[in-house]
């Protein structure tokens, strides 16, 4: 998948060192957009556990001043390593919010809740763990000088394919116990974020999962492609959907389903699927579209883009299987005659 990648400010060498050690020199982070904000520092505390964080508004005034929200945490696996927080500001729009990955790319995604405003933005950051990381974003009220939690975001990262974001779903803020960043403490908040993390894993409860702007984006471009029979632009736009390139290819199975199927969205990965078959991703397109039928019996198309995946692959068992799946389904449903005619010859 294609992404904008953006250098953060904030990884500078001296930030990235708060995980490793007590910073020499303070480090001022002075991003653009911002309305309400002047500057975030990052400076030693008297502390050597923690970091203290300063941030100011135009004004010169100092809205916040903590020892608790950067820790120095101790990693347990490996010595002389600290675990912690980077700290960012970040101006959001309206019905969009900004994440950053393990590998400190940002990404812009959908999210219809959030409102525009500036941000502070805490990101966690472990040694030696290349699955997840932790945002949690802290709107600024300008009127009362506070910054408040409002989300808190899981990027599932790739482990195998090009080590990058797969996935982003938003955690409910209420299992925190914190409100904002005045009583924040990040070294608790530290240890309860795993935990939240194992509970996705295991509880099997759907959190909402975020879109990125680039995926739809290149989805609609893709789909219009494809109505206008471009088939060149069709295959080029769906191929920034693709992990890796030529010898490099992942396999699909290691993470076509964790990024592409949103399970609020059936049609979306629906239709993506098709465009994968459409595209001869033909594998890609199998994979989506067979997680699909099994979560969503009822999606009966999904059986036909599925059956015509597996048939393009030469896999001839289970293209059938599909094939009259979708048939059967399609004569329960009464529409019979609008079963196309390579249904009939191939179930």
């Amino acid at each position: 998948m294609h992404i904008n990648k953006l250098s953060l400010l904030h990884f500078s060498l001296a930030s990235t060192l708060v995980l490793a050690c007590a910073i020499a020199n303070a480090e001022t982070i002075r991003p653009e957009g911002l309305s309400s904000l002047q500057e975030l520092r990052l400076v030693d505390s008297n502390d050597a556990r923690s970091q203290r964080l300063l941030i100011t508004d135009l004004a010169g005034t100092t809205v916040v001043d903590s020892d608790k929200a950067l820790p120095r945490i101790e990693n347990s696996y490996s010595p002389n390593s600290y675990d912690g927080y980077m700290a960012d500001l970040a101006a959001e729009h309206q019905g969009k919010v900004s994440v950053t990955d393990l590998q400190g790319e940002r990404y812009t995604l959908l999210s219809p809740s959030s409102q525009a405003g500036d941000y502070l933005v805490l990101i966690t950051r472990e040694d030696g763990n290349g699955a997840y990381n932790f945002n949690l974003k802290f709107k600024y009220d300008s009127a009362t000088k506070s910054f408040d939690l409002t989300q808190v975001l899981l990027n599932e990262n790739s482990t195998e394919c090009e080590q990058s974001r797969l996935s982003t779903y938003v955690i409910d803020k209420q299992h925190l116990a914190f409100t904002s960043i005045a009583d924040f403490d990040g070294t608790r908040a530290f240890g309860k974020l795993k935990d939240l993390r194992f509970e996705h894993q295991t509880s099997g409860a759907a959190s909402e999962k975020l879109m990125s702007q680039t995926e739809s984006d290149n989805f609609n471009a893709a789909l219009q492609a494809y109505k206008a029979g471009d088939r060149e632009e069709l295959k080029t736009l769906v191929s920034y959907f693709i992990a890796g390139e030529g010898d490099g290819t992942c396999n699909p199975g290691k993470y076509i389903v964790e990024k592409y199927y949103f399970p609020k969205k059936i049609s979306w990965s629906n239709d993506l699927g098709f465009l994968f078959e459409q595209s001869g991703y033909y594998q890609e397109a199998a994979e989506l579209l067979k997680h699909i039928t099994q979560k969503h019996p009822d999606r009966v198309v999904a059986y036909l883009n599925l059956a015509d995946a597996y048939w393009a692959l030469g896999k001839k068992e289970p293209a059938q299987k599909a094939y009259n799946q979708y048939h059967e389904k399609m004569i329960e449903a009464g529409k019979q005659t609008k079963i196309p005619e390579r249904v009939q010859s191939r179930k």
